[in-house]
């Protein structure tokens, strides 16, 4: 996921080169993760199956409808559109099933504690849009994946209030407000990245025209917004309570978002004609790739043990992406 949006937000700042080797590595790892899944899925198909019927871990499964979606989108032009039509197909499908097994699993679920990753139920359906309207698949896509658009937004605001609520009424620890609610601002980038590039694909005009950049003007304004939140939320967890600083695997989860939000910011930018979107676009890809570089580096640099011995004895709550 991270090396997928990176390599495009870096594309946005004409760093080609670096582009392109993101987006190979993006696939390579794409392709291991993969083999690796199948072979947990097939050698511990019980593990698997409660990780999936426990909303601490459930949430984390869309990582692989993000991943396909946004090497979709990297791959859509060119030689490669073929396998970038594969990568939809399989992202499409996994999110549809996982999105009613993530719902039922909620509802069943009586101690479920909105987190950060929640906000990855947002994050899955609307990377199927944006790989779609990139394929441009057709107008009854356009039609489809609109509404999907809508839903997406809609479940954004619903568990926003729901971590919100958690937040306020029981509080969160040092030790437990880690990097995965990066993903909160990720959410709504994405949601504005989908819906510049419906404008962008299809002929919308009139009132869905103005309700789309209505809904990207606010939601860009909330992701904004809690860029200064999350990175004040950072400190207080790691000068003020002193919280060691060392790698750990949701780290990405904050350089996604970053990334995220420099390929939303611009794109809203071309449909709307607001050159302030565009701006702040090119200046957070800088910070996505430098984000990239350092998150890369600490996990080589722990090789091969990439995560303390207390978090192998008691797993992330958010799968490593």
């Amino acid at each position: 996921m991270a090396a997928g949006i990176v390599s495009r937000a870096a594309t946005t700042i004409g760093t080609q080169s670096l582009a392109r080797v993101l987006l190979v590595l993006g696939v390579l790892l794409y392709a291991g993760l993969v083999a690796a899944t199948v072979w947990r899925i097939t050698a511990h198909r019980s593990r698997v199956a409660q990780d999936a019927a426990d909303p601490a871990h459930a949430f984390g499964f869309f990582t692989f409808v993000a991943a396909s979606d946004v090497l979709a989108a990297d791959l859509a032009t060119g030689r490669w559109r073929s396998l970038a039509v594969v990568l939809l197909a399989g992202g499409a499908l996994s999110c549809a099933a996982l999105v009613l097994r993530t719902v039922v699993t909620v509802v069943r679920a009586r101690t479920a504690r909105p987190d950060g990753s929640w906000f990855l139920l947002v994050v899955g359906p609307q990377s199927v849009v944006v790989a779609t309207t990139e394929l441009r698949a057709g107008p009854m896509t356009t039609v489809a994946g609109t509404c999907c658009w809508a839903a997406g937004v809609l479940a954004y605001v619903t568990i926003t209030a729901l971590v919100w609520m958690r937040l306020r009424h029981h509080g969160v620890t040092p030790a437990e407000l880690t990097p995965v609610y990066w993903v909160a601002m990720g959410a709504g980038a994405i949601s504005v990245l989908a819906g510049a590039s419906l404008l962008l694909s299809s002929p919308w005009g009139g009132p869905v025209r103005t309700v789309i950049i209505v809904a990207l003007t606010a939601v860009s304004g909330w992701a904004t917004a809690l860029i200064p939140v999350l990175l004040g939320a950072g400190a207080w967890r790691h000068i003020r309570h002193r919280v060691p600083l060392r790698y750990e695997p949701s780290w990405w989860s904050a350089v996604f978002p970053l990334g995220m939000y420099a390929v939303a910011t611009q794109q809203a930018g071309r449909a709307t004609g607001a050159g302030l979107w565009a701006a702040a676009g090119r200046t957070v890809a800088w910070g996505a790739l430098a984000a990239w570089v350092l998150v890369g580096t600490a996990i080589l640099a722990q090789w091969p043990r990439p995560w303390p011995a207390k978090q192998r004895e008691r797993p992330s709550r958010t799968p490593p992406r």
